[in-house]
């Protein structure tokens, strides 16, 4: 059986139950020695991080020894307030269990809260050093977007002019063009008049000529034979032959008609006979044979057949002579419009061709053009976005500049106080278990002529100006306790330090 002496529990206990005290051995347990003390704080703090080598260590059993310092000093002040006060307070190794482990979790706690805000301002001040390397980099690419925006202003400028000359000459030569295509095209329309009424007249031959044609192709050597077995053929026969011979350009007697129907290719030379090249001399002579009501095919036909196909030929070569006369010169100018107009057809041909060339070459400029003014445009919505981050990034650096100066001093006041934590967590975690049942007078003893004076002398650091309430509370939780009624006493700052952060439940009196 364990029990604590302290309280009545224990008497009452005794009287109860006397064979606790007959029939039991009792062993007292007296304060835990400095050694022990010692030995339990080396042990807790062995895992806790002080430093590299020997600092570390050297610190490590100053905190020992401090620890078991803080201990006795309680015990020692408490002997004093109870003979000064009549007030008693139990010091127990729960308390100095409290002690160390409340520094470790303290030491934890602040390191990592410390540590965060100096993080803090750290990046700040990083990005505030990045800002102003992003103004000077947007303030080159400004200058940068400034000169080619101007350069591709001249550009779009001196593209414009070009633009519009190309432009009005396309325009020119396009009018130029539509007035020569509506002119060919009259041009055009009076050869195909000319060409339809050359047709007419000669389609009125063309029958005749066909006719004669298929009758001279159906004679054959036996009816060219007929004709010239006749000794004296009779008189039709004998003028119709005259009139060959006229075509022929020969004697129009019968001897020569004999000697020519004799000759082997007689019938293909009148078939290939050169109709377009009859003389005036030659057409009259024979207009007068064909003029007799008896140069007749069907007259002659009674005589002779292949007499009848001789003046089926000579009649056609007639009207086609008188029907040519007409058509010739109707032909040539034809021929002559016709050479005219596709010569005029052809530069026609060669102005449009030059035509879709240069309305090429201003779609081209257009596209260019316009290309050139959407990356203008674009490089000047990219201005206007710059001048805006920059003005804005500007506003921030200036905004921020006497905010960089405080925001140094707190990161080296931050890292100082990382510097202090050991010493300052120690004789926070001590406050806070062993102070509460004292008054202010045995809290300064403690304090400032016990704790304090035996941490500067193992050269713990800590801060030559700890406070107790400014280290482990906020000013905005002091001030909201003073709002609620708290007095503004350090002593009850303290005691309200002691209710919010001691690890144990506090006992309050009124």
């Amino acid at each position: 059986l364990c029990m604590s002496p302290v309280g009545e529990a224990f008497r009452n206990r005794m009287r109860m139950y006397p064979g606790l005290v007959n029939c039991t051995t009792i062993d007292y347990f007296s304060a835990w020695p400095q050694d022990a003390l010692m030995a339990v704080a080396h042990k807790y703090l062995e895992d806790v991080s002080f430093g590299e080598g020997a600092q570390g260590d050297t610190i490590r059993s100053a905190l020992s020894k401090t620890f078991t310092v803080v201990q006795q000093s309680v015990v020692t002040i408490s002997a004093r307030m109870l003979q000064e006060l009549k007030r008693y307070n139990y010091v127990t190794p729960t308390n100095y269990l409290e002690l160390v482990t409340g520094y470790k979790d303290l030491l934890a706690e602040k390191r990592r809260e410390l540590g965060d805000a100096a993080d803090k301002l750290a990046n700040g001040l990083g990005k505030l050093d990045e800002t102003r390397a992003k103004v000077q980099v947007m303030s080159v690419e400004l200058e940068d977007t400034k000169k080619k925006l101007q350069q591709f202003q001249q550009e779009c400028d001196e593209y414009l002019v070009i633009i519009v000359q190309q432009k009005r000459e396309a325009d020119e030569q396009q009018k130029a063009v539509s007035a020569r295509s509506e002119k060919i095209g009259v041009e055009a329309a009076a050869c195909a008049e000319m060409e339809i009424a050359a047709r007419a007249d000669l389609d009125e031959a063309l029958p005749a000529l066909e006719a004669a044609m298929e009758a001279l192709k159906s004679l054959n050597k036996n009816d060219i034979t007929e004709i010239k077995s006749y000794t004296k053929p009779p008189p039709l026969v004998e003028m119709v032959t005259e009139a060959v011979m006229i075509l022929r350009k020969a004697k129009p007697d019968w001897a020569e008609a004999k000697r020519q129907l004799g000759e082997v290719n007689f019938i293909r030379q009148l078939i290939e006979f050169d109709k377009d090249n009859m003389s005036d001399k030659v057409l009259k002579k024979v207009a007068q044979y064909c003029a007799r009501p008896e140069f007749q095919p069907d007259v002659v036909g009674r005589v002779s057949g292949a007499a009848r196909s001789l003046c089926l030929w000579v009649r056609a070569m007639d009207v086609y002579g008188r029907v040519y006369k007409v058509v010739e010169p109707k032909r040539l100018a034809l021929e002559e419009a016709q050479k005219t107009l596709a010569s005029k057809q052809a530069s026609l041909a060669s102005a449009k061709e030059k035509l879709r060339e240069v309305t090429e070459r201003v779609e081209r400029l257009q596209a260019d053009y316009e290309g050139k003014l959407k990356t203008k445009e674009d490089l000047r919505q990219k201005a206007e976005l710059t001048m805006l981050r920059l003005d804005r990034a500007a506003k921030l650096v200036s905004g921020l500049a006497g905010e960089r100066t405080r925001w140094e001093a707190s990161i080296k006041g931050l890292r100082a106080s990382l510097e202090y934590l050991p010493g300052d967590c120690l004789l926070a975690a001590a406050f806070l278990s062993y102070m509460g049942p004292f008054t202010a007078e045995y809290r300064e003893q403690l304090l400032r002529k016990t704790w304090l004076p035996q941490v500067r002398a193992e050269q713990i650091p800590c801060d030559p100006n700890f406070s107790m309430s400014t280290f482990l509370a906020k000013p905005t939780d002091v001030r909201f306790w003073n709002i609620q009624g708290l007095p503004s006493d350090s002593f009850s700052t303290e005691n309200g330090v002691i209710v919010t952060r001691g690890r144990r439940w506090p006992l309050m009196i009124d």
